[in-house]
């Protein structure tokens, strides 16, 4: 791993499932500003305190070996083993398992697929790569978006669980409020009213 164990309950604190902290975040309106928020509230690589007493028992009974490195370059062997040369030149490490946490990439998902329909839609973004969506968290019409690609409107929440039931609560009353309006203009013969 590339620091110590971080130790933290969530992965931000527990005031952005609420208003305690989203009221603020709503109120910016620089989209570089709600940016620099959601990073600094983010707990990054962190895990919580069960799983640090477990990862501490395992090493302590011999069942488990940690290195604070970063890994330089990784091979599999002849014998079908993994090794692992670490960029502090440490004797590098040989294992039959190798297991990634490697946690949220910095940028937008989506990759090239994405910046195509960004490109090709002229879809709003932000100057971080991120989608400019209204409340409701429509990004244009007829697409919603939630987790990573909805961060600039739910906050740091939104790559959780906590995050993704906030989002869909947008969506569902946006969507059923839309189908809802649809269905009486169409009731009253397609009259505005």
């Amino acid at each position: 791993m590339r620091h110590a164990l971080r130790k933290h309950q969530l992965d931000s604190d527990p005031g952005w499932i609420g208003p305690k902290y989203q009221t603020g975040f709503q109120q910016l309106s620089n989209y570089g500003e709600r940016r620099a928020v959601i990073q600094q509230a983010r707990n990054r690589g962190s895990v919580p305190p069960d799983v640090v007493v477990q990862l501490r028992r395992a090493i302590k009974a011999g069942a488990l070996q940690v290195r604070q490195a970063e890994v330089a370059e990784a091979f599999l062997l002849d014998s079908g083993a993994i090794q692992l040369v670490l960029a502090d030149h440490s004797t590098p490490l040989e294992s039959d398992c190798v297991v990634l946490a490697t946690g949220f990439a910095p940028q937008r998902p989506g990759g090239r697929w994405l910046d195509a329909a960004v490109a090709a839609l002229e879809l709003p973004v932000a100057p971080c790569g991120y989608p400019i969506v209204d409340a409701t968290l429509r990004w244009t019409d007829g697409l919603y978006v939630m987790g990573p690609l909805a961060e600039l409107e739910i906050g740091p929440v939104a790559r959780n669980i906590t995050g993704a039931r906030q989002a869909a609560e947008r969506i569902v009353q946006a969507t059923a409020e839309r189908m809802a309006q649809s269905c009486f203009y169409r009731a009253m013969g397609g009259r505005a009213v």
